[in-house]
């Protein structure tokens, strides 16, 4: 056998070239010899040269590709985590995440995108956040024309972060509506435009809101009261009770306006009964004269004047019958006085209950809400009739 020097394989003696890989043999025994020739040591470079060589490449493009596979992993995440930052309207947190992924990798156009709309988001952001500056100084105009900037810029983006800032957008814009009607409120005199402020409120989820929307009602309920009590004075008992019910329209169930709404209804059935019986009694004029001469039927036991927590003030009073027979429609007269003795009104108040039995007692009241000073009470008459 010839052993190859080249590639180390076996070939048939008198073989001139390698079966194997072609070189010439050298170690070729003459003919006619018997002598074996002595293997020369293989040479294995050649084969393992290639391998090492593919091995160390393949190795690199592992690594590289293994690498590169989690930095694009680790980018997408944050990608995907600032998105959620800003949908939940940390848009600053959200920006510093997309710089972050950005600088790993610069030609992910998804990225820059992203970032680019973080940024615009957070820009709009901040200029409602002048705009409710504006509104804390009271600088309504202002604020509400850089809110309709800041509406048109959001309507023009197509871009599903600028949403998220519809809500703060919505609430800046019932601030300066609230605060606006505020301001409004000192020059508003009349019911119908209180309602129509309370009607524009009543859609507002706002605590200020909330506060305008009380101011709102205790007016009401004041001019209410104010226009109740004029009309009674002129004894005009029915427009007494329209002018409470039409508060009652916009406050239900407003308790003070209850109360007042009864005690008109108690001095209208009063009037017309007395009313009534002034014409039975006027039938029989000759027949009361005698009684009309009498002047010291009831007797003013006490008159006293109250302010509540309001700053509305209360007459109150206390008589008792001193005739023997029943006396009826008492009236008590009185004047009501400043700080300053002047005389600055004058009053009527009807006697409850309406018919008095020998040595009974009853009761007046009214109550008034445009005296601003302190008023004491002087009685200057008391009339009646008895039955």
């Amino acid at each position: 056998m010839v052993i190859c020097t080249e590639c180390g394989s076996e070939n048939n003696s008198g073989s001139r070239y390698c079966s194997h890989c072609g070189e010439k043999l050298s170690n070729v025994p003459k003919e006619g010899s018997d002598v074996d020739v002595e293997p020369s040591p293989k040479n294995i470079w050649p084969v393992i040269l290639p391998i090492a060589v593919f091995i160390l490449i393949a190795s690199v493009i592992g690594y590289t590709y293994n690498h590169s596979k989690q930095v694009n992993k680790s980018v997408l995440e944050d990608k995907n985590e600032a998105e959620e930052l800003a949908l939940n309207g940390k848009y600053k947190e959200a920006e510093n995440l997309l710089v972050t992924a950005a600088n790993q990798r610069p030609n992910y156009q998804a990225l820059q995108t992203s970032l680019s709309s973080v940024r615009d988001v957070r820009k709009l952001d901040n200029e409602l956040n002048q705009v409710e500056e504006s509104i804390e100084n009271n600088k309504l105009d202002t604020a509400l024309e850089n809110l309709a900037s800041i509406n048109n810029s959001m309507m023009k983006k197509e871009d599903r972060l600028v949403v998220t800032l519809t809500e703060k957008l919505n609430q800046l814009d019932s601030r300066i509506t609230v605060n606006k009607i505020n301001n409004q409120l000192k020059k508003l005199t009349s019911i119908d435009e209180l309602a129509e402020k309370l009607n524009t409120l009543s859609g507002l989820d706002l605590e200020e809101a909330t506060r305008v929307r009380e101011k709102i009602t205790e007016k009401i309920v004041s001019i209410s009261t104010k226009n109740a009590e004029e009309a009674m004075k002129e004894k005009q008992f029915n427009e007494a009770i329209a002018a409470v019910d039409e508060g009652l329209q916009y406050v239900i169930n407003h308790e003070k306006l209850a109360q007042l709404k009864d005690r008109v209804e108690q001095e209208k059935q009063a009037f017309e009964q007395e009313k009534l019986e002034r014409i039975e009694r006027a039938m029989e004029q000759a027949a009361e004269e005698d009684l009309k001469n009498r002047q010291d039927a009831v007797k003013i036991l006490d008159v006293n004047v109250s302010e509540d927590e309001f700053g509305d003030i209360t007459v109150k009073g206390e008589v008792q019958s001193e005739a023997t027979k029943i006396v009826s429609s008492i009236e008590v007269t009185y004047d009501i006085i400043n700080e300053n003795d002047k005389v600055i009104e004058s009053e009527t108040a009807q006697v409850y209950p309406m018919y008095l039995n020998p040595e009974d007692k009853g009761t007046f009241e009214k109550n008034y809400y445009d005296f601003e000073n302190k008023v004491t009470v002087k009685v200057t008459n008391v009339q009646w009739y008895v039955e």
